[in-house]
């Protein structure tokens, strides 16, 4: 299991990067575009492999930029089906503000704005099992919460803070975690509605769970694989090409018009 952590520094040119190393493969990126990676959110994928990776936004730090602004963490974490416990408090740190507020102490405490500045000037140290400790140790002190609920099957859509879609969601990890089912599991500030949601599904291969942060849908909406509209440039070129057909066609007539004419002076 590998750990990694995204922050920033106080200076103007520490922007947000990864501390020491980064991950491998973003594999993230294939919901990437229906996320705000920059806000609270949460992911949660079991790989065709047998893996399953989380990530966690929006994390926030009691410390500032250079400009008075908060900071935030985002964790991305591989492998965490090694970890139970340290998994389920992650995902109840997306789901619920006060966790999350507990996660972000927790890693201001093992990453101070002193230490954050001095990696991000290029000075050595660990980042992976610093991190790694500080989550589990805080996963512990929180506890752990029975969930008896079981999965519901297929692709859905529900709201962050309705209690029966929150329990599907839970249960959903639970099995992305426990029996290598590959799929999704997230939540979204940039969906509102289950069509939204369906456009989600049709591209990508797996069973989606997905909560809305803005919407008002009630319980868990089972959903259908909606069609992925035609990339715009497809269109475009098939316009270009229609024309371009007309004009040489529309080039053709005046010239015979012009040769017409010229007969019949």
């Amino acid at each position: 299991m590998r750990a990694y952590l995204m922050t920033r520094g106080t200076l103007r040119n520490q922007d947000y990067a990864f501390l020491g190393e980064a991950p491998s493969d973003q594999w993230w990126d294939a919901v990437a575009p229906w996320v705000f990676l920059e806000s609270e959110e949460l992911i949660v994928r079991r790989h065709r492999g047998g893996t399953t990776g989380l990530v966690i936004s929006g994390i926030p730090s009691r410390r500032t930029d250079v400009l008075g602004t908060r900071v935030r963490h985002t964790v991305v974490v591989d492998d965490v089906h090694h970890d139970h416990r340290l998994a389920l408090w992650l995902v109840r740190c997306g789901l619920d503000d006060s966790e999350r507020g507990r996660l972000g102490e927790a890693l201001d405490a093992a990453f101070d704005g002193d230490f954050v500045d001095a990696l991000m000037s290029g000075a050595d140290g660990e980042v992976g099992l610093r991190l790694l400790d500080s989550l589990r140790q805080a996963a512990e002190d929180a506890g752990e919460e029975e969930d008896t609920d079981e999965d519901v099957t297929g692709s859905w859509a529900g709201a962050v803070h309705d209690e029966t879609a929150a329990r599907a969601f839970l249960a959903r990890v639970r099995r992305l975690l426990a029996d290598g089912a590959t799929g999704y599991a997230l939540t979204t500030h940039a969906l509102s509605s289950r069509d939204g949601v369906e456009r989600l599904a049709a591209t990508v291969p797996d069973e989606v769970a997905v909560l809305l942060h803005d919407s008002n849908v009630r319980g868990v909406e089972r959903l259908g694989k909606a069609s992925v509209p035609a990339p715009r440039r497809d269109r475009t070129t098939g316009d270009r090409r229609t024309r371009a057909v007309v004009l040489a066609l529309t080039g053709v007539a005046l010239a015979l018009g012009v040769w017409w004419l010229i007969r019949q002076l």
